[in-house]
């Protein structure tokens, strides 16, 4: 048994079935994906129904599901006119996502919903001795292993929205959670930026996460699709060993 971590697939689906093919998981491994699997890329809906209907992967939501679930409506009829709907739809790439959400039976588009609330916000757990704390950007003591349905709007805004890595937060600087006993993994903010931002690094040439003190960024860069020249795709990390295992995006 091995646990793995990805994050931020926005839609890149044959990314995902990649890097779940590099690292032969199993029934006996456990997945957790840490926010942002939809929008901008072509199969976003597809990846969460793949991972719904497995009992050893888990959701954690990240700011785009967040959208979603704060523009369509929740007891599953065809509409988006929530109060975060023109931010989903025409500023995130929502539009793509509730298309192909909106296909669904109502019945499927109810189930997904219901799923998608009750999936976690912050997630610790211990692997191999060590304490690891999943969430999709920002930290917040008390609001560990607690479900989206459990939260406010805005305890949820900002742990899905706020970046140690952006220096327009408060919260900017990656060693404000140096004295708490986790190793943070986070998604939110692309590793190349995150790199530029404190390492200084301009010639990122490959696909990698980045580390630094307690806190490991994985986002791969799917946001961005492919492009020729620019190195993203899909970071896996086994948590057992650190090792991590990388799905480039491919051109079609």
């Amino acid at each position: 048994m091995a646990v793995y971590t990805v994050s931020d697939l926005h839609g890149q689906y044959d990314a995902f079935v990649e890097g779940l093919e590099k690292i032969d998981f199993g029934g006996s491994d456990e997945l957790y994906v840490i926010g942002d699997v939809i929008d901008r890329g072509p199969d976003s809906i597809r990846i969460l129904e793949h991972i719904k209907e497995h009992k050893n992967m888990d959701l954690l939501i990240g700011n785009h599901e967040f959208m979603m679930l704060n523009s369509v409506d929740l007891n599953g009829k065809e509409k988006c006119n929530g109060e975060d709907a023109d931010l989903w739809l025409y500023y995130n790439g929502g539009v793509k996502t509730f298309e192909q959400y909106r296909k669904l039976s109502l019945e499927k588009r109810q189930s997904l919903l219901f799923w998608l609330m009750r999936r976690y916000v912050i997630k610790t757990l211990e692997v191999e001795g060590e304490t690891f704390c999943l969430t999709h950007s920002y930290f917040k003591e008390g609001l560990e292993n607690k479900t989206y349905d459990e939260l406010s709007y805005q305890e949820v805004w900002n742990i899905v929205w706020k970046s140690v890595y952006r220096s327009e937060w408060e919260t900017h600087g990656v060693d404000i959670y140096r004295d708490y006993d986790y190793t943070f993994v986070t998604g939110h903010v692309p590793v190349i930026l995150a790199m530029r931002e404190y390492a200084g690094r301009r010639d990122f040439n490959e696909l990698r996460i980045y580390e630094r003190g307690n806190m490991i960024d994985i986002d791969g860069g799917c946001a961005v699709g492919y492009r020729e020249g620019v190195h993203n795709g899909a970071l896996f990390l086994r948590l057992d060993d650190r090792k991590v295992f990388s799905a480039p995006l491919k051109q079609k």
